[in-house]
């Protein structure tokens, strides 16, 4: 019974501070399109609001370590392993103004939808090869503008053990001379797990930014080797006490 009472003033919580979002981000666009027609100031206000639900809910805690391995300014590719649907959360914590490659059903979802296709996220469909290119091609305009990409690159959730990564993020960033920046997200498939809306306990939940990987380094080396690399380093990190 406590579980359940607490989960519903979590999600009572997170009803009353992220609802203001929907008309606020619409307001802030129209406010600030012309001095920021790529959306990056946008992105980074949606963010942020979404951080207070992070920092207010009494279902989580979140610990970020390594923000200083985060690029100050251009475009970079963040790639994470994807253990829960919280995990697009833990990558707004980082404040960054990424643009999210994204299953394309959550473009569909009332309000949240709508929001998401004025923040420029990308839509993609798993397994369709044509909504696949024309994401890869919209991720490579992104970076090539100067805005930084958001990639899970197992294609869908793993909230038990880690998926092999596909090449796709680490194409894009050979393509577009970006560094790759790993991402571990500890706990957030614990946190909330598939299939239900109840939380047993207060969890933490671990972010931990890796040191990029430059575009040098990445230059000649093979996308699939890159992808495996990459996957093992984010592995290498210690799980959450």
């Amino acid at each position: 019974m406590l579980s359940k009472l607490r989960s519903a003033y979590a999600w009572v919580l997170f009803a009353a501070i992220m609802a203001p979002l929907f008309p606020a981000s619409w307001l802030y666009e129209r406010l600030t399109r012309r001095r920021d027609p790529r959306g990056d100031r946008l992105r980074v206000f949606i963010a942020r609001w979404s951080s207070l639900y992070a920092h207010a809910t009494p279902l989580y805690r979140f610990s970020i370590e390594g923000l200083e391995n985060l690029p100050e300014s251009g475009p970079f590719v963040l790639v994470a392993n994807h253990e829960s649907t919280l995990d697009q959360l833990c990558l707004q914590l980082l404040g960054t103004a990424a643009r999210f490659m994204a299953e394309h059903w959550i473009f569909d979802v009332p309000l949240s939808g709508p929001m998401c296709r004025r923040a420029g996220h990308i839509p993609v469909k798993v397994g369709d090869r044509a909504s696949g290119h024309d994401a890869m091609v919209a991720a490579e305009d992104a970076l090539r503008e100067g805005t930084p990409v958001a990639i899970f690159p197992e294609g869908g959730l793993s909230p038990e053990e880690l998926k092999p990564f596909k090449p796709g993020a680490f194409v894009l960033a050979q393509r577009a001379k970006a560094p790759v920046v790993p991402v571990r997200i500890v706990g957030a498939g614990r946190a909330w797990r598939r299939g239900t809306l109840v939380v047993e306990g207060r969890h933490h939940i671990r972010i931990v930014v890796l040191p990029a990987c430059p575009p040098a380094q990445l230059a000649e080396a093979d996308p699939a080797t890159l992808a495996d690399e990459t996957r093992t380093r984010i592995l290498a990190v210690a799980p959450a006490p």
